[in-house]
């Protein structure tokens, strides 16, 4: 026997790995161990002794394979018991963040289709009221469900169409209740792993409903769990013929045309009984890409989808092999205009519009979908009461649809728009959103649709206005017209005027006459960027931005100087927006929200929708009478963009107050202007942004369409306004020196750059009655000035008496004007500088006679003249040919 360790169970060195039993010390191992008993005269033969061996290391070693596997496996339990544990508590969390997640944001039940359906009878009548307030209707204007859509009941629906857009949409729609799960799960695999075999989404007809008449097109997760609950919540409202009515009078089928039978006669001019099958199949083929599959616009992929079709109806049992092979592949009969086709009424841009607000106010009061509150306004009933007054409105038109009237254009036509307004009640009058005859009712209408710059036109309405109400400006106040900045690798200064040109101190009135940019930008930033923005968006504009990241990358925004003070908006504004905006200047700072309709009655005679005039005090009177007066001169004043193109005054003897604006970049043109009754605002342009030719084509308009409507005025007895009346708080025609605002003195009279071609000095404005000047010009300081030379005649000049004569120049500080860079400033060459005793003058006839005064960083800092030689020069041809008076080095006199 081999000799065991003291622990019997633990093997000793020099032994096998698998320990052996002393049968004598452990009589209980059998009790572990199968142990067959030998013979006794074979127990101590070496062989025998050798095979016991082996037997029991085979037993050990099966023994501890045992106890391996069952280690893994137990192993193997314990991880798939936690995960399944995970996974419970995984899916019990989201299970709970979802049902929380439904709860907050997703509304299950949909609500939309209830008022969907209303008695086609029913017409929508329109009205406007007369001089004496008689509610008169509009006989062209009656709105019938027909222009909208043509409703089928369903049972005049023929089943080979129901069967069509069951096949091709939504084949287990009679037997889902909502949702097609199916379908569903095959959309996301599609999505994941596109397959060219698969013909729809995920939607079904319940669903596509829902998305059809909410308008909501969202390509988000939350949209469509939202569409999936509000599908089940539609199918337990209704019956499945009910939401296949509703689905097939509200899809839309190109060409304008929505539900199956104004497509019927659309595509094919007939009702929908006379269908064949081949024309089921081609309509049913049109929803699920509406222009793509357009029998009219595309008919080789409507030919394609309705074989679709026709197949799938044919596996779904829905028609017959037969009726297969006569409709497959057969070339469409489509309506010739020879049949009795639908035919809708075309009305003005100012019903278009009117329907509009009223299709959006019915929206807002009532949480109504688009849908819904369109089906109301066409087949409701309602009663409309509009502000549009019919003469204006045909004086509009007359001028829209009359070419001889429209600037002369080579090639494409360019287009326009206006809007007129009563300032003082926002009624919106007339409007026309496009030149030529209207073809199709609610189409695009630029007076309200368009978003266009408006260029110089923003200027009165976003700077100026302010400007003076926060008594930075005077309607008589003195501007720089300089440039506010200065690139100095480039050289050029910004912003630049029309004409390119700079002419240093001007009126605030010859500023707003000229359109400088230089002045408004300096208004704009003396405001504060933040200020002006937040006044200009209190007006009503609805699409101004304060930041915006673009996809590229690129951060715009419209709180700058340039956007605000020269109309370069992000995205524009409409004729509508801007006429809104004048109305306050109009209507003594006083803001007229724009209004079509006064009243809406349904169809019992009850008060649906009441949009009374709503105002708000945006400017003192004082201000919007001194802005109105500075406007007066666009039109009237020598330097007036619009001088030459209104002649509203000279023939009626009408004021106008107006504001031209065309871009950079010409491609827009505004006008905006109003008479003592009357407000309109006029744009002018391409719709591909095209650079426009005629800059004043925006004011021709505008004048031909006022030229029209006070001549019938006249003709008409109808008496009008023909002045601009003023406040008491307000004087008018004060005199007063444009380079310092103040009174004026003999110095602002003899004004050598007035002398020598530049503006009058000399000027008469609007002041209020608290800032009327009350002190002489300190700016203009009289010179003797040598008339045969053209210089100054200083101490030490020997000029003779019939050579000098009295003139004057402008006094200016480094605190008046600093300039960056050499820019070419008009008055530079008339700038007075006070000189100290015994200055030293320059004797070089290039310079100034104060540059000595300054250094190489000063020396353009009031601007250079574009004449080789200025004006405030020193008379070099007589200077030191006397003896100098160091005592005194006085010029004025």
């Amino acid at each position: 026997m081999l000799k065991m360790q003291e622990n019997n169970n633990i093997p000793s060195e020099n032994t096998m790995d698998f320990p052996t039993v002393n049968q004598e010390e452990n009589k209980g191992a059998t009790k572990q161990f199968d142990v067959v008993e030998p013979e006794e005269t074979e127990l101590e033969t070496k062989p025998k002794k050798k095979k016991t061996k082996t037997a029991r290391a085979a037993k050990f070693a099966a023994s501890g394979v045992l106890f391996t596997v069952r280690k893994i496996l137990t192993y193997t339990l314990n991880v798939v018991l936690t995960l399944l544990l995970v996974g419970i508590i995984t899916g019990c969390t989201v299970g709970l963040a979802f049902i929380v997640y439904i709860k907050n944001y997703v509304d299950p039940h949909y609500d939309g289709l209830s008022n969907l359906k209303f008695d086609s009878a029913q017409s929508t009548t329109i009205y406007y009221k007369d001089d004496k307030g008689k509610e008169v209707m509009l006989e062209g204007d009656t709105l019938k469900s027909s222009e909208n859509r043509l409703w089928a009941e369903y049972e005049d629906i023929p089943q080979m169409l129901i069967d069509a857009y069951i096949a091709v949409e939504d084949q287990r729609f009679l037997s889902h209740n909502g949702v097609d799960t199916t379908r569903t799960a095959s959309a996301i695999y599609n999505f994941f792993i596109p397959t060219s075999s698969n013909y729809g989404g995920g939607s079904t007809i319940t669903q596509q409903l829902i998305k059809n008449v909410s308008g909501d097109n969202q390509t988000t997760i939350q949209r469509k769990v939202q569409e999936i609950f509000r599908a089940f919540d539609v199918e337990s409202k209704y019956t499945k013929s009910e939401i296949l009515e509703m689905y097939l009078n509200t899809i839309y089928l190109s060409h304008n045309s929505y539900g199956i039978r104004v497509a019927a006669q659309t595509y094919f001019g007939k009702e929908l009984d006379e269908l064949t099958l081949t024309e089921c199949a081609a309509i049913a083929s049109i929803g699920k890409w509406p222009i793509n599959y357009d029998p009219i616009v595309n008919p080789q992929n409507n030919l394609e989808r309705r074989n679709l079709v026709l197949k799938l109806m044919l596996e779904q049992e829905k028609i017959t092999q037969e009726q297969f092979n006569e409709a497959y592949d057969i070339p469409l009969k489509l309506a010739d205009g020879t049949e009795e086709e639908y035919s809708e009424t075309i009305h003005s841009y100012y019903i278009d519009a009117v329907m509009d607000d009223v299709i959006a106010d019915l929206m807002e009061k009532y949480g109504y979908d688009k849908t819904t509150a369109s089906y109301m306004l066409y087949s409701g009933g309602l009663e409309i009461i509009t502000c549009m007054d019919p003469v204006i409105q045909e004086c509009a038109e007359k001028v829209y649809t009359d070419k001889n009237y429209w600037p002369e254009n080579k090639g494409m036509q360019a287009q326009s728009a206006i809007c007129i307004m009563d300032p003082a009640s926002g009624d919106i009058l007339a409007l026309v959103g496009g030149l030529g005859e209207k073809k199709e009712s609610r189409g695009f209408n630029r007076a309200t649709h368009a978003y266009r710059q408006c260029g110089s036109s923003i200027k009165p309405v976003s700077v100026y206005a302010l400007a003076i109400e926060s008594g930075l400006y005077n309607g008589g106040d003195s501007v720089d017209d300089v440039p506010q900045g200065y690139n100095p690798t480039t050289g050029d200064h910004w912003p630049s005027n029309a004409g390119r040109s700079y002419r240093g101190r001007v009126s605030l009135d010859y500023a707003i006459q000229a359109s400088l940019n230089t002045v408004a930008v300096s208004t704009c930033n003396t405001l504060g960027v933040d200020r002006v923005f937040e006044n200009f968006r209190s007006y009503g504009y609805t699409t101004l931005v304060e930041s915006k990241t673009l996809d590229n990358g690129m951060v715009v925004s419209d709180k700058g100087a340039s956007p605000l003070a020269l109309g370069g908006l992000t995205y524009g504004v409409t004729v509508r927006e801007h006429t809104q905006a004048y109305a306050t200047l109009a209507n003594s700072g006083i803001t007229s929200k724009a209004r079509t309709y006064s009243l809406v009655r349904d169809s019992r005679g009850v008060v649906i929708l009441d949009n009374r005039e709503q105002h708000e005090v945006k400017y003192s009177e004082s201000t919007a009478a001194i802005m109105t007066n500075l406007l007066t001169h666009v039109v009237s004043g020598p330097n007036g963009t619009a001088r030459n193109y209104v002649k509203i005054d000279d023939n009626f003897g009408v004021q106008v107050a107006a504001k031209t604006g065309t871009t950079n970049d010409n491609r827009d043109v505004y006008f905006c202007g109003y008479t003592p009754d009357l407000l309109a605002s006029v744009w002018y342009g391409y719709d591909n942004n095209k650079t426009v030719s005629h800059g004043n084509a925006a004011t021709v308009l505008w004048e031909s369409v006022f030229n029209e409507i006070y001549t019938y005025y006249r003709e008409n007895g109808i008496e009008f306004k023909q002045n601009f009346s003023y406040p008491a708080s307000v004087v008018t025609d004060v005199e007063y020196c444009t380079v310092s605002g103040k009174i004026p003195t003999e110095a602002c009279r003899k004004d050598l750059y007035h002398m020598q071609g530049g503006s009058s000095c000399i000027a008469t404005g609007a002041f209020n009655v608290n800032n009327v000047p009350t002190e002489y010009c300190d700016s203009h300081v009289m010179v003797k000035w040598d008339k045969q030379t053209g210089g100054v005649c200083v101490d030490g000049c020997a000029c003779p008496d019939g050579n000098i004569i009295n003139v004057g120049l402008r006094r200016m500080s480094f605190e008046d004007r600093y300039l960056d860079g050499r820019a070419y400033i008009g008055d530079a060459q008339y700038v007075y500088m006070d000189v100290p005793a015994g200055y030293k003058y320059p004797t070089d006839p290039d310079v100034p006679f104060y540059r000595n005064m300054l250094n190489d960083d000063t020396k353009y800092v009031f601007g250079i003249s574009t004449s080789t030689r200025p004006a405030n020069r020193v008379c070099t041809e007589h200077y030191n040919l006397i003896p100098e008076t160091p005592e005194t080095s006085e010029i004025t006199q």
